[in-house]
Parts: C-alpha cells; sequence; structure tokens
C-alpha cells in the first residue's frame, strides 16, 4: 500500500502539467482524468491488497492434521513432529488427528469430507497409487480430491529374518526357501511391503506362508520366537527381536540406506532391487487449498527439514528426511503408481499371499 501516495503524488502533478500547458477549457477535462485516474488507483489498491492480506492472516484458528496411522506409530511420530515444528512457525496449534485403517482410506475419506484450508492431511503415497486399484469405490478421487504439498520423510523399511533361518544374505534366504517350499512363514506391514514381498516370493518361485495380525505390536514378538521366519516392515516395527539377538536384518529396502543403520546395504545395492519400497510420506491439502497457500506451506516444511533437530528426531524414529518440496512428493507419487503397476502384472493385490 505504501505506493499508493506516490501515485497519488503523481496524479495531481500531471494535473499541474495540464494547468500549465492547456487551455481553460482543457483544464476540466484534464481534471477529469485525474479523478479518473485516482478511481481506478483506488480500487486496484483493494483488489490487489484483499489477497495479500486474507494470504497475511492465515492461519486464523488450530491447523488440524488428519494421519492416516495409529498413535504409536512410526508415521504418526512423524507426524507429531512436524505438526510441533509447523505450529511453532505459525503460531496456533497444529492438532493430530488419527484417523487409522482400511489401508489408509478412513483417514482419506475423513479428510475429503470436510474440505477446509485450516485442515491438512498426512499419508503415505499409498493412499494415492495403490487404494484405487483395492477398492472398487473410493469414497474421494485421488486427483481432484487430494492435492500434493510436501514430502516429508520416507519410512525406513527392513527386511529382516527369524534365527531359524540359518541365512545372512538374500541369495542364501531364496536357496532355503527353495528347498523348503511352504515351511515357512512371512508376514509385513500393510500395502506395499506386502505386494512387493508377495512379487519378490511369486519372482522367484517361491512358497512361504503368508500370517496375517490385527495386532501390529504382533508380529516382531513371533519373529523372535519363531513363529514367523521373515518379516518386511518399519524399521520401528522390527528393531526388538533384532536388538535382543533373536532376529537379523537381511537390507534396508528403501532406495537409500537408513541414516540410523548406515552399515546396512539396500536391497537394490545387494543385487535386488525387486524388493525395493520408497516408503514416500507427505502433506496434502484439500481442493479448498488455494495454490499460494499450499506454496506457502511447502515452504515452511522445507526449511523444516533442513533443522538439524527435526531431522534429529525424525532419523531417531526411524525415517531418513526429505527434501519437503511440491515437486518431490508428485514424483515419488508418479514413480510408485509406475511401480505398483509392474506388481499388479505379477501378483493379484486383492489377494496377495
Amino acid at each position: 500500500m505504501t505506493w499508493l501516495p506516490r501515485a497519488l503524488t503523481v496524479s495531481f502533478l500531471w494535473t499541474g502539467f495540464c494547468d500549465a500547458k492547456s487551455h481553460r477549457e482543457e483544464v476540466s477535462a484534464c481534471a477529469t482524468r485525474r479523478m479518473l485516474f485516482v478511481a481506478v488507483l483506488v480500487v486496484s489498491a483493494g483488489v490487489f491488497a484483499f489477497p495479500i492480506a486474507a494470504r497475511a492472516g492465515w492461519p486464523e484458528r488450530p491447523i488440524k492434521l488428519i494421519v492416516t496411522f495409529p498413535p504409536g506409530s512410526a508415521n504418526d511420530a512423524a507426524a507429531r513432529i512436524f505438526a510441533d515444528a509447523l505450529g511453532k512457525k505459525w503460531g496456533k496449534p497444529v492438532v493430530v488427528e488419527d484417523r487409522p485403517g482400511a489401508e489408509g482410506t478412513i483417514g482419506v475419506g475423513a479428510f475429503v469430507a470436510a474440505p477446509d484450508d485450516h485442515t491438512l492431511l498426512y499419508t503415505v503415497a499409498g493412499s494415492v497409487t495403490v487404494a484405487p486399484l483395492l477398492i472398487d469405490r473410493l469414497p474421494y478421487d485421488v486427483e481432484r480430491d487430494l492435492q500434493p504439498i510436501a514430502a516429508t520423510t520416507a519410512i525406513v523399511l527392513t527386511l529382516a529374518v527369524s534365527n531359524d533361518l540359518p541365512v545372512r544374505s538374500i541369495p542364501e534366504l531364496i536357496d532355503v526357501l527353495r528347498s523348503n517350499p511352504g515351511k515357512y512363514a512371512w508376514t509385513s506391514g500393510p500395502t506395499l511391503p506386502r505386494y512387493v514381498f508377495a512379487a519378490f516370493l511369486k519372482r522367484n518361485d517361491l512358497k512361504m506362508n503368508f500370517v496375517s495380525y490385527r495386532d501390529a505390536s504382533q508380529p516382531q514378538a513371533d519373529l523372535g520366537e519363531g513363529r514367523i521366519q521373515a518379516l518386511v516392515t518399519s524399521l520401528t516395527a522390527s528393531s526388538s527381536p533384532v536388538q535382543t539377538g533373536k532376529a537379523r536384518f537381511l537390507a534396508v529396502v528403501n532406495p537409500t540406506r537408513a541414516a540410523v543403520l548406515p552399515d546396512l546395504p539396500t536391497a537394490r545395492e545387494l543385487g535386488h532391487p525387486e524388493l525395493e519400497i520408497d516408503g514416500l510420506a507427505g502433506i496434502f491439502g484439500s481442493k479448498a487449498t488455494k495454490d499460494a497457500l499450499r506454496n506457502r506451506i511447502a515452504t515452511d516444511v522445507a526449511a523444516i527439514c533442513q533443522e538439524a533437530e527435526v531431522r534429529r528426531k525424525l532419523e531417531a524414529a526411524g525415517h531418513n528426511v526429505l527434501s519437503g518440496t511440491t515437486k518431490e512428493l508428485k514424483a515419488g507419487i508418479a514413480r510408485q503408481r509406475a511401480w505398483v503397476g509392474e506388481i499388479t502384472e505379477i501378483i493379484d493385490i486383492r489377494n496377495a499371499q
């Protein structure tokens, strides 16, 4: 608004020039033009100032962050770290609301049902790439209702085996399973870990028994006790039996090594890219969230991703920290869609065993 007084001054100078150079009847016309010029300036000031004021005033109240994971899970922990940091940056609380279940569709459905620029969604890319393949009639349209804002982390995912399996590498695992079809059992985290490992078994003509769990804490206990022999899930959901010496990690299945396990190779490094899972998570907005606001949120998330203390907390919670950009989230979704497309040509993901 500081430019308005200067512009008004220019308008009066313009009239003075007209007074000096014009005849009396021309002065009246010049004054009329000056009045029109001032009116245009005033209207323009209101037009341009309104959206700036609207953006500057956001958030006007606490922000709700809907999370598609249960309390205590690795992604819930990451969401809370970002919520705390964003709340400090925005000067308003960011309140986490956990809405887990049905492969993330319950939380996403709740988010889409109440579009509001003070409500954000924290979920994994699978909510966009996998859910439409599992459910015929989703309560939302992934293209229309979910607007990618910022990549946040890649949850660290590992392949762990119990001491019942005398193997220390993926090739050794393949040899033992091939020699003992149907003897051993496995389980995984939901969606991509399950589909990727099921496709891995199918690619290599291996047979294991899949065990389904309702309690997410039970698989690592069963891995430690030898009731299952292989577990593909997050680092935080598999580390306990490894720490007690009852199981071992064979590989990180993310594209890059884990910050907290720098010496553990990736599956791709070990020659098995078919086991790779990106673990991508991010923040999404609704169709009510305007471009300018999405850009502002992405900028703030990117800045938070560079904070040393935030990175330390996220890595300790079993995550690799990403750049926080919209571009990274969109690119990750595109890559995962292509990967899921390949997997669906190998297995039926609605009946992955």
